[in-house]
């Protein structure tokens, strides 16, 4: 069979399969209903998976056009970039489905399990559309579909706090999806059947103001979407109400579709002024250094994550914005590799954040609780999800020799390199130390981060009773994690191949200059070497120890303290190990520290328990959100004055709204 023919089939095979499930999941409400479903997901994805790798390994060309049974028309199209996304969300849609087959299985008396079978399945299909778009309308229509599914899946256990962080992410939503139909609009002069590979031509003719307009509305609709600061609000109280499934596929794979559009969208700009990769860069930055503050904070380990995506989101749009500014100022080279490292930051990203999500679900399944205070001592009890769990904080630490240490090492070697080029030009010097300045303190935070997540979570003496008793993952609730660890680890050692292949086919071409080596002190070191010196010195270490300690001299014995044996309530717990990160950030932390002291005797208040809460605002909220929310409460109880029952009053307003439309029309 012709290879463009099967990458067609698989990828409408994809499509229709993952509707198929939806309904399947819909009409059987039992668990062979249930596992047919989300078996039958799993397995057109990964058909989709396949099709993605195919044309993304293959010699194929730019383009594959498929059409869709039953008298419809050209349905998508299929190009470098789509198809390094649509592997993505098809890849970690597989491994959770998978996952799903037994998460949700323990929660029958907390979701509607059809309905969400149907939304998650929607929420799928509509990012799988989004990549596949070839025109206006279907991108739209598809942005919609993932948006809404995306909103009854936050909803799905139906409390308060999910049904308020819904309500909020559909705001929030829908103001995005209404900057990008307006830029839209503007962009292709009201066509929003036109093509968007016609989109080039089209803004070429636009005015500088409108072109200014489109470019900020586009910014801000996918900018929402992606999390980006100061449109970040929904993302910590939706991701983390959400199914941890679903909160894999929200924060793993849902915001680079947002990357995605944004990266579509402005190739098709000729030319942007420098300022708006200033502000791009700008965001970013302030996104990362934001995302992470709060991550070393959280003590609720979806929250951390949550807050964790937010700040390597802000590191992909740092990426992108400073290649825009590059492309700007005559230095392609330097904005190549920043859009390569982009993309494959985004990539890895997917993998570990999926990982750490799913990681996540399973440890709260088992403690009944999302609190870091509640966990402890798993390590021992959960050993080889506690081992995955490791390996994925880690990556997500940008430590070596995992994938994310390599995307973020040929950054730096870029911007290091650039210096020397741009020395003359004081604002892109400025930019390039931002960036390392930037990317150094994220950096470090990050460690500190996920050190707290890990350490908290899994070592020491667990702090209740169901962490004491909890039990390891196991079969598919387990495998998708494993699979996850293991294409992290890959992805570190092959990251030179994996970056050979964003550059291969007209994704971005480097002129030559390959970003597939490290180079310290002028010497080359590949990943594979490095990875191999440290199992190396792993291995010398444990030998070592084995032959030559003296372990028979050893008496085991319990930790203690001064003869005191050692209780959880000795332990660090989350809260006082981010102490220090809250001391020096309190201006932009705004954390609120409250004891209560609550007396064993009512008659003698010297003897108390006493707990420590800490909440925290933050500034967006406090000084952006909140008194938008009171205008429009206030707003809205002028405007109600309105509604007195008068029919004349009613038809003046309709009469006065007529002539304010058509003055604007004409």
């Amino acid at each position: 069979m012709d290879i463009t023919l099967l990458i067609q089939n698989g990828i409408i095979v994809s499509l229709i399969g993952t509707v198929f499930a939806g309904l399947i999941g819909l009409l059987f409400n039992n668990a062979t209903g249930r596992v047919l479903s989300y078996s039958l997901l799993a397995f057109v994805n990964a058909i989709g998976a396949v099709a993605s790798f195919l044309f993304l390994t293959g010699k194929e060309s730019v383009s594959v056009i498929g059409t869709i049974p039953f008298g419809f028309d050209v349905m998508f199209r299929l190009d470098i970039l789509s198809s390094i996304f649509l592997l993505i969300v098809t890849t970690i849609s597989a491994l959770c489905a998978m996952y799903a087959i037994v998460y949700v299985a323990k929660y029958e008396k907390v979701y509607h399990l059809p309905s969400l079978a149907m939304a998650t399945a929607l929420f799928i299909f509509g990012m799988q559309s989004v990549l596949l778009s070839m025109n206006i309308a279907g991108f739209m229509v598809s942005w919609e579909i993932m948006s809404v599914a995306s909103f009854f899946l936050v909803m799905a256990d139906k409390e308060k706090a999910s049904i308020k962080a819904a309500l909020f992410y559909l705001v929030m939503t829908h103001l995005g999806a209404g900057a990008l139909f307006a830029g839209f609009f503007l962009l292709s002069n009201g066509k929003l059947l036109a093509d968007l590979s016609s989109l080039a031509v089209t803004a070429q003719a636009l005015p500088p103001t409108s072109a200014i307009l489109a470019l900020l509305l586009f910014l801000f609709g996918f900018g929402s979407k992606a999390g980006l600061v100061p449109f970040h609000v929904w993302l910590p109280e939706a991701h983390p109400q959400a199914p941890s499934h679903i909160s894999a596929l929200m924060s793993g794979v849902m915001l680079k579709v947002a990357v995605y559009g944004f990266l579509r969208i402005i190739s098709a700009f000729p030319m942007m002024p420098s300022w708006f990769g200033i502000l791009v860069m700008v965001l970013g930055l302030l996104s990362a250094v934001f995302g992470v503050l709060y991550a070393v904070i959280e003590t609720d380990i979806k929250r951390t994550l949550a807050y964790s995506s937010i700040e390597n989101i802000g590191l992909i749009f740092t990426m992108i914005g400073l290649a825009l500014y590059a492309f700007n100022n005559q230095q392609p080279m330097l904005g190549e590799l920043c859009l390569i490292t982009a993309v494959f930051h985004s990539v890895v990203h997917a993998v570990f954040k999926s990982g750490l999500f799913l990681t996540a679900g399973a440890i709260v399944s088992e403690t009944h609780s999302r609190s870091l205070e509640a966990m402890g001592g798993l390590a021992k009890r959960m050993p080889i999800l506690s081992g995955s769990f490791l390996i994925l904080a880690l990556s997500a630490a940008a430590l070596p020799p995992f994938g994310v240490f390599y995307g973020e090492w040929v950054f730096l070697q870029s911007v290091v390199g650039a210096f020397f080029v741009v020395a003359t030009n004081p604002v892109f010097t400025g930019l390039l130390i931002a960036a390392l300045a930037g990317f150094a303190f994220v950096g470090g935070l990050a460690i500190f981060a996920m050190v707290k997540l890990f350490a908290i979570a899994c070592l020491g003496e667990p702090r209740t009773e169901q962490a004491a008793h909890a039990k390891d993952a196991k079969g598919l609730l387990l495998t998708p994690i494993i699979i996850l660890t293991g294409l992290i680890v890959l992805f570190g050692a092959f990251a030179p191949n994996l970056l050979s292949i964003l550059r291969a086919d007209g994704l971005v071409e480097t002129q030559g200059v390959s970003p597939m080596i490290l180079v310290p002190s002028g010497g080359s070191v590949t990943p594979m070497f490095l990875m191999g010196l440290l199992i190396l010195c792993v291995g010398l270490v444990w030998s070592l120890r084995r032959l030559f300690s003296n372990v028979k001299n050893e008496r085991p014995y319990h930790t203690w303290d001064c003869g005191q044996p050692i209780t959880s309530g000795m332990e660090y717990t989350a809260t006082a190990f981010s102490a220090p990160i809250r001391f020096f950030f309190r201006l932009v932390l705004r954390a609120k520290k409250t004891v209560i002291a609550t007396p064993l005797l009512a008659t003698n208040p010297w003897i108390a328990k006493r707990t420590m809460v800490v909440e925290t605002n933050t500034i967006f909220s406090q000084y952006m959100y909140e008194p938008i929310g009171k205008g429009m409460i206030w707003l809205s109880e002028k405007v109600r004055k309105i509604q007195n029952g008068s029919i004349q009053l009613y038809l003046a307003l309709i009469f006065i709204t007529l002539i304010v439309a058509l003055m604007i029309a004409l």
